[in-house]
């Protein structure tokens, strides 16, 4: 392709697709991203810019490049080296050469991608660029006339670029982008040994495609290639028209070849051992690959697996939680209908509530009713019992009268019986003095002691009622006194436990019940009836033994 002439829009996007296939080339990881490192070792045997590229492609050292980055730095190398790109001298243009190799490797490499890319999955980066050519003995040279047409750039470029690993020195390449850049007005400022130097190098690459066209088979060390290509450059120079003309001009370009030569010798060695240390390295990290391949499976399984586990287990908890939330809903749907059916009977409660506070306000009015009711009643008892009690005092005192009475009484006949006694003394001694003087006197003393045995029989006769009685009154006195010794007590007895439920009443009936209040009021009416039936009782038994006790004296 030339860049020069191309279209715009097709040269761009045709480079943009031989970048984007180098960029995949160089991208070991396939990660979409190049590393400085790797890039300076690919590209060590290509001149001695690669530290520069490497810059000029990660500027700011992030350790990796993508591919925006990297066609940004392709640009930026291509800018420069345009800049560069005007008629100097010998040693600048050769300088420039070297400067525009990894360029130029670039480029070839994104023109052979499929060749390169099956090269690095069977060998080391670092030979790709090995100095390994075909031998191909000493085949016919084409003839080359300096004067004549140079070869078309697509074709020269195709054939250049189909060597995979060329010789990294400028002798052996024929920079594309110099020679671009070289044609037009620029060519016509060239000095015949610049021109000569073109020609050369264009004759060296057709030959180069021929040998890689023709024997692909036998390989020749570097040196030997060089030499050939010393050989055959010299073959073509005396064949030359102008070969008189640049003779000076090639003994000079021979002497830098053979420089070239033995360094490209010196770098072929270092590219050696090198090849074998990164084939150790090579089977050391397809061990280590093979290891790391088996752990990825291992792991992968184990992945799945512990995925499987995580998916069952997942699993597992949503049913635990549905069946938790089926019966959380369960208990939820429980309680509702328990708690309605509390409402619901509360509600009836309620209902059954004020009916009762309605019956029991009547009850309660009621109740106030015959509470009033009693308190007159026992009102009225209280009065009564006050009579009562009066009544107890007037008899108790008229009793203490009698008695006092019956002591005075008991006293006089206490005396009269003595008095009797005396008297019935005086006569028995009468009687004996009677019957000792004689029996003259018989009739009347007869009559005398019949009156006075009379006397006597009517005194014994009245001693002995007398004591009657007094045994009567002693009997009833101590009835009397026993009775009035009880009706004390329970008098006192009666006084107490009316005073104290008098007193309480009030508070028993705010804070009793309506059958603690009817049960007192029964208790209250049995008392007072007993005590009517005691008080009769006393009455009559008065009555039967003294009456007198109960007559009333103004």
């Amino acid at each position: 392709m030339d860049e020069d002439f191309a279209p715009e829009p097709e040269r761009l996007l045709t480079l943009v697709r031989k970048l984007r296939e180098v960029f995949d080339v160089c991208d070991e990881d396939s990660d979409g991203f190049i590393r400085p490192e790797h890039l300076v070792h690919l590209g060590s045997q290509f001149g001695q810019e690669e530290q520069k590229l490497a810059k000029c492609l990660d500027p700011d050292s992030h350790g990796r490049t993508d591919f925006k980055d990297f066609c940004r730095g392709i640009k930026i190398k291509k800018t420069n080296l345009k800049q560069i790109s005007y008629p100097v001298p010998k040693m600048k243009i050769m300088n420039l050469e070297s400067n525009t190799n990894f360029s130029l490797f670039f480029l070839r490499c994104g023109q052979t991608s499929i060749s390169v890319t099956s090269d690095l999955s069977t060998r080391s980066s670092a030979s790709l660029n090995e100095e390994q050519f075909e031998d191909y003995g000493e085949g016919e040279e084409p003839d080359y006339i300096p004067s004549s047409p140079c070869l078309d750039d697509e074709t020269r470029t195709n054939g250049y670029s189909d060597l995979g690993s060329s010789v990294p020195s400028s002798a052996g390449q024929t920079p594309r982008k110099v020679r671009q850049h070289y044609t037009g007005e620029l060519m016509d400022v060239y000095c015949s040994q610049c021109s000569k130097k073109v020609n050369l190098l264009n004759d060296l690459e057709a030959r180069l495609k021929n040998l890689k066209a023709n024997s692909p088979n036998r390989k020749i060390s570097s040196t030997a290639f060089g030499r050939q290509l010393l050989h055959n450059s010299n073959l073509s120079s005396s064949n030359g028209s102008t070969e008189d003309l640049f003779r000076d001009s090639i003994d000079s370009c021979d002497i830098d070849i053979n420089e070239k030569v033995s360094s490209l010798e010196k770098k072929v060695a270092e590219l050696e051992n090198e090849i074998l240390m990164n084939g150790d390295l090579k089977s050391k990290l397809k061990q280590e690959n093979t290891q790391l391949v088996h752990r990825v499976n291992e792991l992968e399984e184990q992945l799945k697996d512990q995925e499987t586990r995580a998916e069952q287990n997942l699993q597992e908890e949503l049913r635990r939680h549905r069946e938790a939330y089926s019966k959380m809903e369960r208990d939820k749907n429980t309680q509702i209908e328990i708690l309605h059916f509390r409402v619901k009977h509360l509600e009836e409660e309620n209902n059954d509530i004020a009916v009762n506070m309605g019956r029991l306000k009547s009850q309660t009015e009621k109740l106030d009713e015959e509470k009033q009711r009693m308190t007159d009643k026992l009102e009225d008892t209280s009065l009564r019992l006050k009579d009562e009690m009066d009544l107890y005092r007037k008899m108790m005192d008229k009793l203490r009268q009698n008695r006092h009475q019956f002591q005075k009484e008991k006293d006089a006949m206490q005396e009269l019986i003595e008095d009797l006694r005396r008297e019935l003394e005086h006569l028995q001694l009468f009687k004996l003095e009677t019957e000792r003087p004689g029996r003259g006197r018989s009739s009347s003393s007869g009559l005398a002691d019949f009156n006075s045995r009379t006397r006597e029989v009517e005194l014994e006769h009245e001693v002995k009622r007398l004591k009657q009685e007094n045994q009567k009154l002693r009997e009833q006195n101590d009835e009397l006194n026993g009775q009035i010794l009880s009706l004390s007590l329970y008098e006192a007895k009666t006084l107490f436990a009316t005073q104290t439920k008098a007193q309480s009443l009030a508070a028993e009936i705010d804070n009793a019940s309506r059958d603690q209040l009817m049960e007192a009021l029964k208790e209250q009416e049995e008392i007072n009836i007993r005590l009517r039936q005691y008080m009769d009782k006393i009455i009559l038994s008065i009555l039967d033994h003294n009456p007198s006790i109960l007559e009333i004296k103004n």
